[in-house]
């Protein structure tokens, strides 16, 4: 549809009369009533009867009037929204769930501090992001990783566990202990080759979804686990305990393809993050 006619309409619906339409929308009386005329042609309706002194507006004018300002707004807005002071680059982040929340907002306020005009996307971790944040095993096959930080996952025991009151956990103690496990976790196989290293089985309690829920079980003393540290630190309810056993870390990182970085904007993230320390002992 012609928006020239939406502003016909608009001044008619406005003045009541067709030579003050005209003169508001500077063009001839004629080129109005025919311009309202295609415009009825257009939608099967009449909008206006024809008067002596102006017209009379129908219902079907009365309904579309709003319709017809709002679009014409919105069109107007158009030239406004792409000045250069209103503009912002938007850059879509996927964010893996339960990364330490220090390291995260250190790394968006970096982020919004690089790019002029910022707009941050962020959402769960996908291909179709610009970049994303996550453990490096969760990285798409194609993707370059850069790593940013180390986090070391923790032994944790629940207030009301026996094992809370020793100093040192051997992993003989954990033997036939209720532990509460987390498949999709990139430490999973990690912890089981920890309680498989004596060549003792394992009393598994619980299998989660997620780390939080992990942490959910943990701090209702169901169980033994192993968490991230950063994750575990500011929860009560349970203690982090030093083992005699193998220790072992998740590698947290962005994840992005070789093409992405020929956005200059991403490229130029890239950059400043790789000269930063994410350190999560400084954080």
């Amino acid at each position: 549809m012609d928006t020239r006619l939406l502003r016909f309409f608009t001044a008619v619906y406005e003045q009541r009369n067709l030579t003050r339409a005209a003169e508001q929308c500077f063009v001839s009386q004629p080129n109005i009533s025919n311009g309202i005329k295609q415009l009825e042609d257009e939608i099967g309706k009449n909008l206006f009867t024809r008067t002596k002194r102006g017209v009379e507006i129908k219902e079907e004018a009365h309904y579309l009037y709003p319709i017809a300002k709002r679009i014409l707004g919105e069109l107007s807005s158009i030239p406004d929204i792409f000045k250069k002071s209103l503009f912002r680059n938007k850059i879509c982040i996927g964010v893996a769930q339960d990364l330490p929340i220090n390291l995260k907002s250190r790394l968006f306020k970096l982020i919004t501090e690089s790019v002029d005009n910022i707009e941050l996307d962020i959402r769960p971790i996908s291909r179709e992001c610009d970049i994303n944040l996550l453990i490096r095993e969760w990285k798409f096959e194609e993707h370059l990783f850069m790593p940013i930080a180390k986090e070391n996952y923790v032994l944790c025991i629940p207030d009301n566990h026996k094992l809370s009151e020793k100093d040192i956990i051997d992993l003989d103690d954990l033997k036939e202990e209720p532990f509460i496990h987390c498949p999709p976790c990139e430490a999973h196989q990690q912890c089981l080759s920890i309680l498989s290293s004596k060549g003792d089985r394992w009393n598994t309690i619980a299998n989660c979804a997620t780390k939080s829920e992990v942490l959910t079980m943990l701090i209702a003393g169901l169980g033994i686990t192993f968490l991230p540290e950063h994750l575990a630190n500011p929860w009560n309810g349970f203690s982090i305990k030093s083992y005699n056993g193998p220790k072992y870390y998740r590698e947290i990182g962005l994840s992005y393809s070789k093409e992405i970085l020929e956005n200059s904007n991403i490229k130029k993230i890239i950059d400043i993050i790789s000269k930063n320390n994410f350190s999560l002992d400084t954080l």
